[in-house]
């Protein structure tokens, strides 16, 4: 089994984003310094692998635009003054603009980030969430989940999945990102709404995506080829396996297989045949799951993920 590099790393793209997003604006590392111009604030932010310019509504006229169209579309507060950056994420491969709502003590009280594209990416609310007495229904929290978003300028279609959220009280919607009809892995757009009807956050994950292979390998070809992979796998140590589940996907190719190359999902997705392999035999004790990316054009292998 040496030929399976095991890692933890099996964390969500959308809630890392999200979670270092808020991070950025609540951790210590945040420091705010009066501006001149407009009645902004420059932001400075010292991260490893992050850099960030500081931004104002004087020289970033659309950038600070943009940010309260999303602010307004969402409901949320607005500040008595904002501050703005410009930050450069090496650790995720990300670029993009930040603007912040502050109160009158200039703590934050909502922030969002603008993409290269002028789409919104991240935004949330950092003001107390109220816990009314009987909490917003789902179908009405589906409505205004899907009615922020659009208004904050973003595409949102297919049936929503709509989970209670029982930290919060409150309601999570997300969508699915398809392409041409196939599913991009990992790619979504999720709205949280507040128990009183508020919505507290928003998030987008969308990656880039290379082109269609011109010519598709068959399911058939696919399978032998991760049969092929599983044997080299588990028929040594006395193991078996299942090919449980077999789709095809947009994903991104990593790692987990292939030690020369980086853990982390490349930036650009690619079309791939996606395997679900159950482990048996003694494989099972300490692996659950292996899913294995076969690219739909040439057969290699992209990568995977596994669970133990």
């Amino acid at each position: 089994m040496s030929a399976i590099r095991f890692t933890t790393k099996l964390k969500s793209a959308l809630g890392v984003s999200l979670l270092l997003a808020c991070l950025t604006v609540m951790g210590g590392s945040f420091r705010t310094d009066t501006a001149h111009q407009t009645g902004t604030v420059a932001a400075t932010q010292s991260l490893p692998g992050v850099v960030a310019l500081a931004l104002d509504a004087a020289s970033s006229p659309v950038v600070f635009s943009h940010a309260i169209v999303a602010r307004d579309a969402l409901g949320f507060p607005v500040g008595v003054r904002r501050s703005g950056k410009h930050v450069q994420d090496k650790l995720q491969n990300l670029e993009y603009d930040e603007v912040d709502e502050l109160d009158a003590s200039w703590r934050p009280i909502s922030m969002t980030q603008i993409d290269g594209s002028g789409h919104l990416r991240v935004a949330v609310r950092l003001d107390e969430s109220p816990r009314p007495a009987t909490r917003i229904a789902r179908d009405p929290a589906l409505g205004i989940a899907q009615r922020g978003a659009i208004s904050a300028g973003l595409t949102v279609a297919g049936t929503a999945q709509v989970d209670a959220d029982g930290a919060t009280d409150g309601w999570t919607v997300r969508w699915s990102r398809t392409q041409n009809g196939i599913d991009v892995r990992g790619d979504e757009t999720r709205v949280q709404v507040r128990p009183d009807g508020h919505i507290q956050s928003l998030a987008r994950v969308e990656h880039e995506l290379a082109s269609e292979p011109t010519q598709r390998i068959k399911a058939d070809r696919a399978k032998e080829i991760v049969a092929r992979q599983s044997d080299s796998w588990f028929a040594a140590t006395g193991s078996g396996y299942t090919i449980e589940k077999m789709d095809v996907q947009w994903v991104g190719p990593n790692g987990a297989f292939d030690a020369t190359k980086p853990i982390d999902p490349q930036p650009v997705y690619r079309l791939a045949w996606v395997a679900n392999v159950k482990p048996s035999g003694d494989a099972s004790k300490y692996l659950w799951m292996v899913t294995l990316y076969v690219d739909a054009g040439d057969g290699s292998i992209l990568g995977g993920d596994f669970v133990e």
